[in-house]
């Protein structure tokens, strides 16, 4: 890195900081924007800018500084936004009312657990390994039956649940 950019940093650090707040508007991720937008700075091996004034150096940081913040494909984006956005969708979904979402949820696992204990031995068998083991290849290699095999019955297993789940809620539907 050249060091009319170090100094500029380092001299100019807080004007940045109030910059990247303004380009996020305002939001928490702004201290992380910069500081991920000064370590690809550090990282760069040959940085070739028109001039090395200050005016230069502010542009190149600042374009740094939104491409990351607006870009799908940027570092800042891969690293920090897109983790935050997981977490932001699933607490979403948190929010749903307590005693209701319980309710549903009690409803749900009463059905499975009596849809699972209806299934063929060899169903319940195969999807028990299925959840246990975590993929098909793993069943597969345990029992030596082919991964086609073994994906066709945990599927077949998972929608006569799925089923049994619809079935309830039209059945209920109906009633009311």
């Amino acid at each position: 890195m050249r060091i009319e950019i170090e100094t500029y940093i380092t001299k100019n650090y807080y004007q940045l900081l109030n910059i990247a707040k303004k380009i996020t508007k305002g939001h928490d991720l702004h201290q992380d924007l910069l500081h991920e937008c000064i370590l690809q700075i550090y990282n760069k091996e040959e940085i070739e800018l028109r001039g090395y004034d200050d005016n230069q150096i502010k542009y190149w940081i600042v374009s740094i500084m939104r491409i990351n913040w607006h870009s799908k494909t940027s570092p800042f984006y891969y690293k920090v936004r897109r983790e935050i956005q997981k977490y932001s969708e699933l607490s979403d979904v948190l929010e749903m009312e307590e005693e209701q979402h319980n309710y549903e949820k009690e409803i749900i696992l009463s059905i499975l657990e009596t849809s699972f204990t209806e299934l063929t031995w060899f169903h319940k068998s195969v999807l028990q390994m299925y959840l246990v083991l975590g993929s098909l290849k793993k069943v597969s290699n345990q029992t030596d039956i082919p991964i086609t095999s073994v994906a066709r019955y945990v599927r077949e297993a998972k929608k006569q649940m799925r089923d049994d789940i619809e079935d309830y809620y039209n059945n209920d539907l109906i009633k009311e």
